[in-house]
């Protein structure tokens, strides 16, 4: 009876969320209605989101871009943001968490990785751990770098309520690369932790990114948010 009640307890998740590169599509357009964008404060076009559910309740992600850098065909961004928020019974918003950030004044831009963008509950808790990813560019002539070993990126996961925030940068040389993290990240389970590093040595074998491996791929520490 227990590992039913265990199974039928964890049945949201699943169905709003199922699997490592699962997307959690969002039916209800209501989220995009620009009343309910409005109130919440999104000043951003919305690039993605993504709706899902867990013990905790149901919730709506927000990915915005600015979207006013334009090289050609190509369309990068001064500024993103992202929101996740608490969708309530009468389907009013509380925002949980926020991200927002800024490409440099020499980058050409920057961008959210939406491929690489993971809603599951990675440490099998009853709660979904979103992952994003976002990557600033060097400008390249007229167009952007995307080298696998050029420009720096983010991936920040949200972990109960705090924002754990993995930074890299890369170089073609060993000693130009590095991957930092904020002092949550080394507080995570093992079992995140690891999910993390994996991911980051995925995207260096899929040549999506060169992260520095002197430490397989483990991130040192870093201070701030």
């Amino acid at each position: 009876m227990k590992n039913l009640l265990s199974l039928i307890f964890l049945l949201p998740v699943l169905a709003f969320a199922e699997g490592k590169n699962s997307a959690a599509t969002c039916t209800d357009k209501t989220w995009l209605n620009a009343d309910t964008l409005k109130k919440s404060k999104i000043v951003f076009p919305v690039f993605k989101h993504y709706c899902y559910g867990d013990q905790s309740g149901n919730y709506v992600l927000y990915l915005t871009e600015k979207q006013d850098k334009t090289y050609g065909s190509e369309k990068l961004s001064s500024a993103v943001e992202a929101h996740l928020f608490k969708i309530a019974s009468d389907k009013s918003l509380s925002n949980i968490i926020s991200i927002r950030d800024r490409a440099e004044n020499e980058e050409a831009g920057m961008e959210f990785w939406s491929k690489l963008t993971e809603i599951s509950d990675i440490d099998r808790d009853g709660n979904i751990d979103p992952i994003l990813v976002y990557r600033f560019y060097k400008q390249d002539g007229a167009g952007t770098d995307r080298e696998a070993f050029s420009g720096r990126i983010k991936i920040i996961m949200f972990y109960k309520g705090e924002k754990v925030v993995i930074r890299a940068i890369t170089g073609n040389l060993d000693g130009e690369r590095q991957t930092t993290a904020t002092e949550n990240f080394f507080s995570l389970p093992a079992s995140v932790q690891k999910h993390l590093v994996k991911k980051m040595e995925g995207m260096y074998k899929d040549n999506l990114y060169g992260f520095d491996n002197s430490y397989q791929f483990v991130p040192r520490k870093s201070k701030g948010n």
